[in-house]
């Protein structure tokens, strides 16, 4: 059962509790403001997975066609007739490897041109700018297999090489540092008559590292937001609430691995400015417990509601 499906279900619940205890005694309120909120509570934490899951995919596709000249992408084409100039174009069309996800719409990359010629991302302090979407495509669309939702993302993003070369020329105990510094919005509901976007804003370092073959991607906040340290990503959820994210621990995912790719294997955020602060710890086992070895079944999401530590486990997407 897909985490959306869960989520109906959940409200399912939450309504058949409402008329079991609608003609009992007021103490039964918590417990039907407790379902409730978990519901809500596992919207706002599976969308902060999601999204950046989708993003940091998205942008890591981008450095790799910068990074080598003849890289591909599963389910993509990758055009390269105006790299003359710093313009690196992928259109998505397919399916990705592993079959749980197909994505469409284009993604632009523009590289800075000094002297006359273009700056190889691959040297230190390069940038580029990735546009989500272009003149012909509306955003960048992922269809999860799983449930038949899918999420668009559009707006922009600055990446920046703060060290190292290539990701494709990383040896072991060597790494590729990237700033970014992005400006989207996303939606869910984008085949209903009326759209509706949700602004997110993201200030991040993300480091690669090489471990035999696998090829690791370590991710913390960069930025410090209303007294909210480490905060990576910050905006507006899908119940309308302002909210900011705090990195904990950094977020390690494995992105060599079809099945593993940004299901992060471990991590620890907060999402604080909302009424019930939520702290999200990835890469955990069906009942919520560290899972160190083999691919995580998910993410436990925790916060206090009503003075009580309330919590739940939400499986991965794919």
């Amino acid at each position: 059962m897909g985490t959306r499906e869960k989520i109906s279900g959940n409200c399912l619940l939450a309504a058949l509790v409402v008329l079991l205890f609608v003609c009992c005694k007021k103490e039964t309120t918590t417990t039907v403001e407790s379902t409730s909120d978990s519901v809500s509570q596992s919207t706002i934490a599976f969308d902060e997975l999601t999204i950046n899951n989708e993003f940091d995919q998205a942008a890591d596709d981008a450095v790799t066609v910068l990074c080598d000249s003849t890289a591909t992408i599963a389910g993509a084409v990758v055009d390269r007739s105006q790299v003359n100039i710093g313009i690196i174009e992928i259109d998505y069309y397919g399916k990705e490897a592993d079959g749980t996800k197909t994505r469409t719409g284009s993604d632009s990359i523009h590289q800075p041109i000094v002297g006359g010629h273009v700056v190889p991302w691959g040297t230190p302090g390069a940038t580029a700018t990735i546009t989500l979407g272009t003149y012909s495509s509306p955003g960048y669309e992922v269809l999860f297999a799983t449930n038949n939702t899918s999420v668009r993302l559009s707006g922009s993003a600055i990446l920046t090489n703060t060290y190292g070369g290539d990701l494709q020329s990383i040896i072991p105990g060597d790494s590729l540092v990237e700033r970014i510094r992005a400006s989207i919005s996303f939606t869910y509901n984008d085949n209903a008559a009326i759209i509706q976007l949700f602004p997110w804003y993201l200030n991040q370092i993300r480091v690669f590292t090489l471990s035999g073959s696998i090829t690791s991607a370590t991710t913390r906040g960069d930025t410090s937001i209303n007294g909210y340290l480490n905060v990576g990503t910050w905006g507006t959820d899908r119940l309308g609430n302002s909210f900011y994210t705090s990195t904990n621990t950094p977020v390690v995912q494995n992105i060599s691995t079809a099945n593993l790719s940004y299901n992060p294997l471990s991590g620890n955020k907060t999402i604080e400015g909302i009424t019930e602060p939520i702290t999200n710890t990835y890469g955990v086992t069906s009942l919520g417990g560290i899972q160190s070895t083999g691919t995580p079944y998910g993410l436990l999401a925790t916060w206090i509601d009503n003075g009580a530590q309330s919590q739940i486990v939400l499986p991965y997407y794919y």
